[in-house]
């Protein structure tokens, strides 16, 4: 049988095909006699299907890697891509709304984000692509990272715009008399606001500057503290007046759009920090694979993703669910667009994260959606965040959605956190953590980060009285330094 339009001559995905079928027709009977033996029965017929993904997988890009006279970068056709990136076929049955060229058609290139996005087919032209000394190619559903800070920086001026003008209403209208430049003030938030970011956060720019450029940064830092200073300080004035006081919902409001304009600025500086990272992975690769033949570096691909195989099934493994890549015909897959964007709103929450020794190594994890089912979670090999297209709980709503980002953002932060500024508080200062092993404190950590972030964060009292303090404690945001 035929699977990929576009590969007929294959005798292999032929084979794969027919015997996919065959197992495919049989558990389709067995599932549909309903006695626990069937169901023993079609469970075992699924598991060998569920094998032949991979089979079928290294077959695909043996036949398009065997038809390229020397290496030349690959591509996958629409059939492809939705084999690989959702494990769909047409031979297998679907969700009633897998909505194919929804699918295919979702992207996140207008979306300004600081994580690198892919999907599981991006992620295999890139490698093949660093392989053999590519340049890097755009992510069909994401953006190149020129593009996403070019966003961003679009983000930003917006961002500024609105807080500014939301300021100056508010001291018009409840501080009319008030000795103070509120409008300078303001100008100098935005004249000095990267400065002070990249001195705050210690960049490179920073840190490699002559001394007195370091001094006239230093400097200019201080203006920013000394006018925001000023500035909160004369808002938060208004909330005290007897007479026609400010709303405190209001006071938050404006404060909320302030901090908004530092999550963007940060993005900016982490993702403008990361190209000579992205340039000497991929060099480290190149250099290793230089001296390959093209049969080399095919099975240097597939060792690759022999190791990201491994980390494959953790999704489904953390959620106690099918860990079959094919597409499940009781879930339909996720929205990538939607899901990008709240995994960017949900890391604004916890910015720190960025601030480890991993990504001051390699630079930002990158996020690839992945075929399968389960919790995202996060690939210490590869330094990647991986996210199942069919998350646990459905996607009707951000619910089980909401739970498998903020998994995948949970294994990352306790991953990632080598000088254990988190494991160390979280075992020692909750009592019932204390007696845990290593693997049970992780998976509790991961379900109170989910709780902390998609619910404290949002204003909800949820986690227990002694985890909701030292969680305070452990992301607490840092306190300027004079």
């Amino acid at each position: 049988m035929d699977l990929f339009p576009g590969l007929k001559g294959s005798e292999i995905i032929s084979q794969l095909g027919d015997s996919l079928a065959a197992l495919a027709k049989q558990h389709a009977e067995l599932a549909a006699k309903n006695t626990p033996d069937d169901r023993m029965q079609a469970l075992k017929i699924w598991q060998k299907m569920s094998g032949l993904y991979w089979d079928i997988l290294f077959a695909v890009i043996e036949a398009k890697i065997k038809k390229m006279q020397k290496p030349a970068p690959l591509s996958f056709d629409e059939s492809e891509r939705l084999f690989i990136d959702f494990g769909a076929v047409n031979i297998l049955p679907r969700h009633k709304d897998f909505d194919i060229n929804k699918a295919l058609s979702s992207s996140c290139k207008n979306i300004g984000g600081i994580f690198p996005v892919m999907t599981f087919s991006d992620y295999i032209i890139e490698s093949w692509a660093a392989i053999n000394g590519f340049d890097m190619p755009a992510p069909i559903i994401g953006s190149t990272l020129a593009e996403r800070v070019n966003i961003l920086n679009n983000n930003l001026k917006q961002a500024q715009a609105v807080r500014d003008e939301a300021f100056i209403n508010a001291i018009d209208k409840y501080l009319p008399t008030t000795p103070l430049d509120a409008r300078k003030l303001i100008s100098e938030l935005d004249n000095y606001f990267m400065t002070y970011l990249k001195v705050s956060m210690r960049f490179p720019e920073y840190r490699e500057a002559p001394e007195e450029a370091r001094k006239a940064m230093a400097q200019d830092r201080h203006k920013y503290i000394e006018a925001e200073r000023s500035l909160l300080m004369l808002i938060s004035s208004a909330v005290k007046l007897q007479e026609n006081a400010m709303p405190i919902p209001e006071f938050d409001k404006l404060a909320l759009l302030h901090a908004n304009t530092k999550i963007i600025a940060q993005k900016i500086l982490y993702s403008a920090n990361d190209v000579k990272k992205i340039a000497r992975r991929v060099k480290k690769i190149t250099d290793n694979c230089s001296g390959m033949t093209l049969q080399m570096r095919r099975g240097e691909l597939k060792a690759m993703l022999i190791k990201k195989k491994e980390y494959l099934t953790v999704p489904a493994k953390t959620a106690r669910c099918d860990a079959s890549l094919f597409a499940p015909e009781d879930n339909a897959p996720l929205d990538y667009a939607k899901n990008y964007a709240r995994l960017e709103q949900l890391c604004g929450y916890d910015m720190e994260m960025f601030n480890v020794p991993r990504v001051r190594m390699y630079g930002l994890p990158r996020v690839i959606f992945v075929p399968g089912q389960g919790l995202g979670t996060y690939d210490w090999n590869d330094h990647s965040i991986l996210i199942p297209v069919f998350p646990v709980g459905g996607t009707g709503n951000m619910g089980g959605e909401d739970k498998s980002l903020s998994y995948a953002l949970g294994t990352y932060r306790w991953d990632s956190d080598e000088d254990r500024k988190i494991k160390t508080p979280y075992e020692q200062q909750i009592k019932d953590n204390k007696k845990k092993s290593i693997i049970e404190l992780a998976v509790s950590f991961y379900k109170d980060y989910f709780l902390w972030l998609t619910k404290e964060k949002a204003g909800y009292r949820i986690l227990p009285r002694e985890t909701h303090k030292v969680f305070n404690v452990m992301f607490a945001p840092k306190k300027e330094e004079e």
